[in-house]
């Protein structure tokens, strides 16, 4: 309904108001009372407010509305650098060359605190969910103040040249900085280290976080592009480590490549970027491996729910059944019928026929019966090479009703081989003492599908079926509590013994 974006322009007196959804130029020109330049601005959380930070310390809160001046905030007495407010509008924050950090009362505009910082801050940056105020230095640092404790609780140093801008994550774990050095670094707030850094050819003037925090925008001195950066930790598993930010980075030749409108070329990658390190290459970083150890049983990282809704899967489709079938809708006559008489009236009490009648049209059926699933392809192929981790892998990416159609369809003419092949399946899995809360899932939903077939063939099963009972009962006694036994294959065991 009002102007939402608030600029000032270098030597100037004057700030001017935006309009970011007409996109064009505001109603107001906004003017410094004591005529002095207007060094930095900012709009409170409610866009009700803009602040102008004037040359002389004086802070000016003006409605963005009217365009009129309410209140001062008078205490700096060099130029102001940055100002901030939080999403409550109750505290003002503000830097300056006098090197102070100084918060204010906002609907007062009296001083509550002024902390001293070691060194002048060009630039304030406040992270409303966690009150964490980050401020670059003159001595090319960022420190970090708590907005409640009023106590500098980090500093970050290394840059070999000024610091031109940073960004909060959205999670207020990390500090992106950018500097004349050329390099990008990313600072863990919670332990006060340098985890990432990267140089590029040409000098970043600005970095911002995407909403999501799956990208990093630049900006460069000598480009009127901005460049997108993934974060590596949004797609994959990656090792944070420790990294020395005194380290000579400047006598390091090796640049980042910039991307491109296309992306990076296939020649590109790899080619120039900075090898990647492996975590197992740095002392004191561990990299947890798959399997510990032969003795011990490991769980797969899926949800507990994934499984669960197997064993269940029928309790649910019937909770969620409808009461009544849907009705297919009265079919209306193209032509209505009209009643004989003076006055035009339709004839509304007609009744239509169908031509099919009141029997539903049924769907077309395919024939699946030749059709050979998924499952049943990775059993046969599993069963050639005697190695049936495709068939696990496979089952991982289906969700609970797939692998219910799955198991209930494998198919039982063809010798037995399907059934042979995924009691084989289970029985080396269990070997393998991976992924145990799964198998025993399968294990019971294939036998409660097949309890009658593999007790007609118990004889020829027999040999398979004591396997199957030995690993699953032999690990079933070193987590137990973790999954009821299955009543079924005991049953099916005692039966076939």
């Amino acid at each position: 309904d009002w102007d939402d974006v608030i600029t000032c322009q270098q030597n100037s007196t004057n700030a001017h108001t935006w309009s970011s959804d007409r996109k064009a130029l505001g109603k107001y020109t906004l003017v410094s009372s004591d005529k002095s330049v207007i060094k930095a601005v900012a709009i409170s959380a409610c866009g009700n407010f803009g602040f102008l930070g004037l040359a002389s310390g004086v802070i000016e809160m003006v409605n963005m509305q009217s365009g009129l001046s309410r209140k001062t905030f008078i205490g700096h007495t060099k130029v102001v650098t940055g100002i901030q407010t939080d999403a409550c509008n109750q505290q003002m924050y503000s830097t300056s060359l006098d090197g102070t950090l100084r918060i204010w009362d906002f609907s007062s505009g009296k001083q509550l605190h002024c902390v001293e910082l070691p060194s002048p801050s060009s630039r304030l940056m406040l992270h409303r969910e966690s009150g964490l105020l980050a401020c670059i230095c003159d001595d090319a640092s960022v420190r970090v103040v708590d907005s409640e404790s009023q106590r500098i609780v980090r500093k970050f140093a290394g840059h070999r040249s000024r610091i031109t801008d940073m960004a909060f994550s959205n999670d207020g774990r990390w500090i992106v900085t950018s500097s004349l050095d050329s390099t990008i670094r990313t600072w863990d707030l919670p332990t006060g280290h340098m985890v990432d850094w990267f140089k590029v050819e040409s000098v970043p003037v600005s970095v911002a976080f995407s909403p999501a925090g799956d990208f990093l925008a630049t900006a460069h001195m000598d480009s009127v592009g901005i460049f997108l950066w993934a974060n590596r930790t949004q797609f994959a598993e990656v090792t944070l480590r420790q990294i020395n930010p005194a380290v000579d980075i400047s006598s390091d030749t090796t640049l980042l490549v910039m991307p491109t409108t296309a992306g990076l070329s296939a020649d590109d990658e790899g080619a120039d970027q900075q090898p990647v390190e492996s975590a197992d290459e740095h002392d004191g970083v561990y990299l947890a491996a798959e399997q510990l150890t032969d003795n011990m049983v490991t769980l797969s990282s899926l949800p507990k729910s994934k499984w669960q809704t197997l064993l269940n899967l029928a309790t649910i489709k019937k909770r969620n059944k409808p009461e009544q079938a849907p009705k297919a809708p009265e079919l209306a006559p193209f032509f209505l019928p009209t009643v004989l008489g003076t006055e035009h009236r339709f004839d509304l009490e007609a009744k239509t026929e169908s031509k099919d009648g009141d029997k539903p049209i049924e769907r077309s059926r395919i024939s699946t019966a030749s059709a050979v699933s998924g499952l049943v392809r990775a059993l046969y192929r599993g069963q050639e090479t005697m190695s049936f981790a495709a068939v696990f892998d496979y089952l991982k990416e289906l969700n609970p009703s797939a692998i219910d159609l799955e198991l209930r369809t494998l198919p039982v003419d063809d010798d037995l081989r399907a059934v042979k092949a995924f009691i084989q399946a289970c029985t080396a899995h269990l070997r393998s003492k991976r992924d145990f809360e799964l198998v025993q899932a399968y294990l019971q939903v294939f036998l409660n599908v097949f309890g009658d077939i593999i007790k007609a063939n118990a004889e020829e099963l027999e040999s398979l079926l004591v396997e199957l009972r030995k690993e699953s009962k032999s690990q079933w006694s070193t987590v137990d509590g973790l999954i009821r036994y299955s009543a079924c294959m005991v049953e099916f065991m005692r039966t076939s013994k």
